[in-house]
């Protein structure tokens, strides 16, 4: 044998969760839903949690994602592809939001809460009575051009 494996025929799932992509052949085509979760769960193990709510679509020939309800489902999408690549949605979220994106995403609302602090800042009465709640025009360009950054 030359070591690799004889895949004619079989069904190849490819399951993505976010950027993870995972192939998996299967050998018995008659896998129900609730064993498809179950496998989804073992393979993106955890990424996928048992109480998370998760909604499986397949693309069909259209390149459209189709949502697999049942079992029924499943069966017809078996029967329309060898090859069934899906896609996994969490709690109602295409994909989780991996570290760097949640670090991006904390830097940009700390960047974006310390304008609005300067911002409201300004807006804060004179100290003094008689004083010009007006700022000088340097003080005016160096918080426009804050704002703009």
């Amino acid at each position: 044998m030359n070591g690799q494996l004889d895949l004619s025929g079989k069904l190849i799932i490819k399951a993505q969760l976010g950027e993870d992509i995972r192939r998996i052949p299967i050998h018995n085509e008659d896998i129900t839903y609730d064993e498809l979760v179950l496998m989804m769960q073992r393979v993106f193990r955890g990424k996928l949690l048992s109480n998370d709510e998760v909604t499986i679509k397949y693309k069909d020939e259209d390149g459209d994602l189709i949502t697999i309800f049942d079992s029924s489902d499943l069966s017809f999408a078996i029967q329309c592809s060898r090859i069934l690549k899906l896609t996994l949605f969490v709690n109602g979220q295409p994909r989780p939001l991996e570290s760097n994106q949640v670090k991006y995403l904390r830097r940009e609302l700390i960047e974006l809460r310390n304008k609005v602090n300067r911002l409201l800042d300004c807006l804060e009465p004179p100290a003094e009575p008689g004083i010009s709640a007006n700022l000088p025009e340097n003080g005016r360009i160096m918080i426009l051009s804050r704002m703009q950054n």
